[in-house]
């Protein structure tokens, strides 16, 4: 958006490597029911917070639930997909100290993360 004008619109692709990253196969793995301890009732959708192969904390998605066999998926939803944006330009302000620091904007009201 950089040198852009309040009024300007424009159409925007961001590729997967630029956004959330192509689609890993090695980020689906199938898991026994028993390991999602503490979970009565699992279905399609939930997600769960797992350690990932480099220790740092993931999110996982149940794609598909047969019997005992629980398959998970590591991948961002987003993962692998071409991000397409139609943007129009409302106003155009310099950042706040605050938002350069945090490197993102902080919107009406402040910063809410």
């Amino acid at each position: 958006l950089e040198g852009k004008q309040a009024g300007d619109e424009l159409e925007v692709a961001i590729e997967p490597e630029d956004a959330y990253g192509e689609y890993l196969a090695e980020l689906v793995s199938t898991l026994n029911r028993s390991l999602f301890e503490g979970v009565d009732e699992l279905e399609v959708g939930m997600q769960f917070h797992a350690s990932a192969p480099d220790g740092q904390m993931q999110i996982v998605t149940i794609r598909d639930i047969d019997g005992d066999d629980v398959t998970v998926d590591g991948n961002h939803p987003l993962a692998g997909q071409r991000l397409n944006f139609k943007v129009k330009v409302i106003d155009v302000r310099d950042a706040s100290e605050e938002e350069i620091a945090h490197r993102h904007i902080h919107g009406e009201g402040g910063h809410h993360h």
